[in-house]
């Protein structure tokens, strides 16, 4: 109960982070990447060194984390906004900002950990930070969770999420026209909108989260077809 306690904080604190330190048009994004990993511990703190100890944030989101290695309990870690990327250090307690990717480090010998002996040798086995997989926690692996924002089985998406179901066309919300159709407009330009929004699917009937609506995860569709074959 502490630890649930204790991670919800964490959130909190990510939260208020993102409302002051990130520039309003990339506020959503942000937050909605934030519940991606509402559940990690490590991505979390992650998160919270970012918002909190970048020299002159520069106003930006963090839009991906990526795994490079790991040594018994602790992460080589990057984090990409849509400018930057970062290498750091991080465990489930705590993350350490090494510097920007590919520049010089603020902790040299971190590297040495492991197996590296300096920047140079470890940049070519990887020279971009685009070419290292997404760091992937295991709970995101669960199709009992949605793997963009983390909504369990039977409950609403985060509004926005884009693997949200359409209640009007069944197609994907995001992406589908149904949104501007049902309020008579071109494009959602204030809250009020997006709070008449929330109305209009609430009345209609939202979709909330399966198993089946990711992408990466069989649906009976699929599981006929193959028994067809």
């Amino acid at each position: 109960m502490q630890h649930s306690k204790n991670r919800e904080k964490l959130v909190s604190e990510i939260e208020l982070f993102i409302s002051y330190g990130v520039e309003k048009n990339e506020q959503q994004a942000a937050q909605l990447f934030l519940q991606r990993y509402k559940n990690d511990d490590l991505a979390l703190q992650l998160m919270r060194s970012f918002y909190t100890s970048l020299p002159e944030t520069y106003e930006e989101a963090v839009c991906r984390i990526a795994f490079i290695e790991k040594k018994d309990d602790i992460f080589l870690l990057g984090l990409n906004t849509a400018l930057h990327g970062y290498l750091y250090l991080a465990t489930d307690q705590k993350a350490l900002l090494l510097g920007e990717y590919g520049e010089e480090l603020l902790e040299p010998k971190a590297l040495a950990l492991f197996g590296y002996l300096d920047l140079k040798e470890f940049l070519k086995k990887y020279p971009h930070i685009d070419k290292c997989p997404e760091y992937e926690p295991e709970q995101l692996a669960d199709p009992g969770f949605c793997p963009v924002c983390s909504a369990v089985t039977g409950e609403y998406h985060l509004l926005g999420c884009p693997v949200e179901v359409c209640p009007w066309c069944e197609g994907q919300f995001s992406r589908c026209g149904c949104r501007f159709e049902q309020l008579g407009v071109e494009v959602l330009e204030d809250e009020e909108e997006l709070e008449e929004l929330e109305r209009l699917l609430e009345e209609k009937g939202r979709v909330p989260y399966a198993a089946w609506q990711c992408p990466s995860y069989p649906s009976d569709v699929d599981e006929k077809d193959g028994q067809d074959e």
